[in-house]
């Protein structure tokens, strides 16, 4: 800590913050908060360290009293706060969650962040077991809130899609206040998570369907919206797949109904630059295509980075990494990716997973086992040319993005 801050202790998975109290006065601390006493300095002793952090960055943002928009999902979160954020802050002072630290250490350190004159927090909600969301909740105060979708992820602690449903719903939970809730009609449950916000304002979306924020048209690089309030608004974007457009219609209602002009959501979208691992598109050896998409994944974000895979003209292979967290039924869960991509014209699948084996007894001719980085580069090299498009994806731990760095063109 810098001289004067306050020392949270806070005992993680690994490290015990309480083992660091000395070091942290002498680098400058006046005063810890802890869950035990101290032989030698000063604390302040609280049951839990977690939930008191939570209640200073609740109490700053009280004094602050921003616009604070709330986003959650399964899929697409981290993009839609970072894309609401750059619109935002085209003309005020806006904060947003810092990386993808979006739980109940991460968010309030993102609300410190702030300061005085702060006029918007952009605020990324991420959840593993029911009562998240609604712990979060409690500490931003959101006015404007979003939920994305939901589909299959941390299976290992919510055990059901239901018990992931129910947790994300939380954000539409009363919290003393009317919200203004976005939802997208085009979802499967839009009617479910109608009925959940009824006390609270919505507003909608959709590439399809009449709603307040509509896609007119789409052409290669060009998106047509219009909102209720007449306004129409063309954007250059450079990825027209239905999960981007729903991202970026998403975050044009958010920085809307926050108050952002036409021109500032304009700027903001078309000046957003798509962190790595997103569906990146990279130039690689022999001139193939690679589709850096290692961010993380589960089954639907799998399948829909298969869907636009198979959307790009050549032969379409794919490196395929192990989906964490996914619980008891996670071997079907991979084989239901393997099946949905061979369908969709997937030739080659370079697969590195707990399910390796048992899945090339089902799909042999399709599949190719991988061990290790040399090992891939043997197998895949030869393979390679002008015409290969190939879609590298896995769960975070898996640390794909070494995979493309290999295949990717160097001068």
């Amino acid at each position: 800590p810098q001289k004067d801050n306050i020392f949270i202790a806070i005992k993680g998975e690994h490290h015990n913050g309480h083992d660091f109290i000395d070091d942290a006065f002498e680098k400058g601390a006046s005063i810890a908060i802890t869950e035990q006493h101290h032989h030698s300095h000063p604390v302040f002793v609280v049951d839990n360290t977690i939930k008191a952090l939570g209640k200073i960055a609740n109490y700053y943002s009280l004094l602050i009293n921003p616009i604070t928009i709330g986003i959650t999902g399964t899929n697409g979160k981290t993009t839609v706060t970072n894309l609401v954020a750059n619109i935002l802050k085209k003309n005020n002072k806006t904060i947003q969650t810092l990386g993808n630290y979006n739980n109940s250490i991460g968010l309030p350190l993102s609300i410190m962040r702030a300061e005085d004159d702060t006029k918007y927090f952009v605020l990324e909600m991420g959840a593993r077991k029911i009562g998240d969301i609604r712990e979060l909740t409690a500490i931003a105060k959101p006015n404007i809130v979003a939920l994305l979708n939901v589909s299959s992820a941390h299976l290992d602690t919510f055990h059901t899609i239901e018990n992931i449903l129910k947790t994300k719903e939380e954000i539409f939970e009363d919290q003393g206040y009317k919200k203004i809730v976005i939802l997208n009609k085009d979802d499967i449950n839009f009617n479910r998570w109608h009925k959940k916000s009824s006390r609270h304002e919505i507003r909608t979306i959709s590439r399809t369907k009449d709603a307040d924020y509509k896609v007119t048209a789409v052409s290669p690089d060009k998106l047509l919206l219009k909102t209720y309030r007449g306004d129409m608004l063309s954007i250059n974007i450079k990825n027209t797949e239905d999960y981007y457009i729903d991202n970026i219609l998403f975050s044009v209602a958010l920085a809307t109904e926050a108050g952002a002009s036409i021109s500032d959501v304009k700027n903001g979208i078309e000046s957003f630059e798509i962190p790595s691992g997103r569906f990146n598109k990279i130039k690689g050896i022999n001139d193939c295509t690679i589709i850096d998409s290692t961010y993380n994944a589960n089954p639907a974000s799998f399948k829909a980075s298969i869907d636009s895979l198979v959307s790009i003209p050549g032969e379409h292979l794919m490196i395929m990494g192990e989906m964490g967290e996914l619980g008891n039924d996670s071997f079907n869960h991979h084989l239901d990716v393997i099946s949905y991509a061979i369908n969709k014209g997937t030739s080659k699948i370079f697969l590195k997973c707990s399910f390796s084996d048992k899945i090339k007894e089902k799909y042999d001719k399709n599949i190719i086992i991988f061990d290790n980085i040399d090992e891939l580069k043997n197998l895949i090299y030869p393979v390679l040319n002008s015409n290969s498009v190939i879609l590298v994806k896995a769960s975070r731990f898996m640390r794909f993005e070494e995979i493309t760095k290999i295949l990717e063109f160097r001068n």
